[in-house]
């Protein structure tokens, strides 16, 4: 006979008091998926569910997490049908359309090349400054001293 292993503390296996037989029971078992992701962070007011297809349901809900304003737990499940459990697929943190996320990266190549126009326009523009800055401290034709 096998020893049954002991699974290490930090594996949190989240499992239906019974079976899901409706959508509010594969909600309940959603929500406490969330929950235990969150850890000690409280999950927000349920937002959502997207149906997938192929039995696959996506919950929403708002991520009170400091730092994640807009933010979102996003929790896929999937139920084949009524007769099976529900089988968690994904607990994670979706940018909401009100979130801040970071803008898309730009390689170094390019924001250098950018940086470089940037700084030949401006040494460009202060030389016609400085040669209209010379031109109106020069006198004309017209400014000559005629009190002879």
């Amino acid at each position: 006979m096998a020893k049954a292993r002991k699974l290490p503390k930090f594996v949190k296996l989240v499992r239906p008091a019974r079976k899901a037989k409706n959508k509010f029971d594969l909600k309940a078992f959603a929500e406490v998926a969330a929950k235990s992701a969150a850890g000690k962070t409280e999950i927000g007011a349920f937002i959502e569910v997207i149906e997938e297809g192929d039995g696959v349901s996506t919950f929403l809900w708002e991520a009170k997490q400091p730092g994640y304003q807009g933010w979102r737990w996003s929790v896929s499940v999937a139920q084949i049908d009524f007769d099976t459990e529900p089988t968690l697929s994904e607990v994670v943190l979706v940018p909401g359309p009100d979130s801040l996320i970071a803008p898309n990266w730009v390689p170094w190549a390019d924001r250098l090349a950018d940086y470089q126009a940037l700084q030949e326009e401006l040494e460009k523009q202060a030389a016609i400054d400085a040669e209209s800055a010379v031109a109106d401290l020069e006198p004309g034709e017209d400014t000559e001293d005629k009190s002879n």
